[in-house]
C-alpha cells in the first residue's frame, strides 16, 4: 500500500477516520473532509477549527483522540500528502489519472454510501470514491449506521457488486482489554488489513 485517499464524512464515529489519518500518516496520504465532519468533530471532541489550517487543526483532532480515548497525549505531529476542500472537484484525485491504491472512507454517512452507489457527486469525497470504483482500485466504506434500511442494504450490495468493500464499524470484544481505544483500534486495524494484510 503506497498511496491512499481517506475521506472523512459526518457520521458518528470522527474517532475512526481520526486514528486511521494517524496510522496511514507515514504512508503517502491525501485527505478530504465533509463539511458535516467538521460539526460531527465538535459534537464528539468538543474542538472547532477557530482559523487554523487544516493540516494544524488535524493535529490538534489526534491529540484531543487520544486524551480521550487512550489516555495519552502524542507530542508528534502527523503529515499528509495534501488535504483538499470537499467543494474542490478540479483536486486531482477527482481524475483517474491520479494513481492511488485505495480509498478509505471513515466514517461513511448512509448518504454518502448512496451517492457513491448512484454515481451522484455532492462533494469530492463521493467523486473520489467513483473514481476509484471505475479504475477497479480498491474502496473501502466503514459504514457506521444501526439499524438499516432495506435502501441501505441495497445500496451496500450494489457498491459490493460495483467492486467496493462495506466495513461495519463493528467493535471487537475478544482480546485481554476492551478499552474504548482498543475497541476503536480493533475496527481500524481491521480496515487497514483490508488494504495491506501486513497491518492486521
Amino acid at each position: 500500500m503506497s498511496h491512499v485517499v481517506l475521506g472523512m464524512t459526518g457520521a458518528s464515529g470522527v474517532a475512526y477516520g481520526i486514528r486511521l489519518l494517524e496510522l496511514l500518516a507515514s504512508r503517502n496520504v491525501d485527505v478530504v473532509l465533509s463539511p458535516a465532519w467538521f460539526r460531527v468533530v465538535e459534537h464528539e471532541l468538543a474542538l472547532k477549527p477557530d482559523g487554523r489550517n487544516p493540516s494544524d487543526f488535524l493535529n490538534v483532532c489526534v491529540r484531543q483522540l487520544h486524551k480521550t480515548y487512550y489516555g495519552d497525549d502524542p507530542t508528534t505531529n502527523v503529515a499528509v500528502n495534501a488535504i483538499y476542500d470537499a467543494e474542490d472537484f478540479a483536486a486531482p484525485i477527482a481524475s483517474g489519472s491520479y494513481r492511488t491504491d485505495a480509498m478509505i472512507v471513515a466514517p461513511c454517512t448512509t448518504g454518502t454510501l448512496g451517492c457513491i452507489a448512484s454515481g451522484v457527486h455532492r462533494h469530492l469525497v463521493h467523486r473520489a470514491a467513483e473514481v476509484h470504483l471505475k479504475e477497479r482500485r480498491r474502496l473501502i466504506l466503514l459504514v457506521r449506521e444501526s439499524p438499516l434500511s432495506l435502501v441501505q442494504l441495497e445500496n451496500m450490495e450494489r457498491i459490493t457488486r460495483a467492486g467496493g468493500i462495506i466495513q461495519p464499524a463493528s467493535p471487537h470484544f475478544y482480546g485481554e482489554s476492551t478499552t474504548v481505544g482498543n475497541l476503536i483500534d480493533s475496527v481500524v486495524y481491521r480496515t487497514l488489513s483490508l488494504i495491506d494484510p501486513a497491518m492486521r
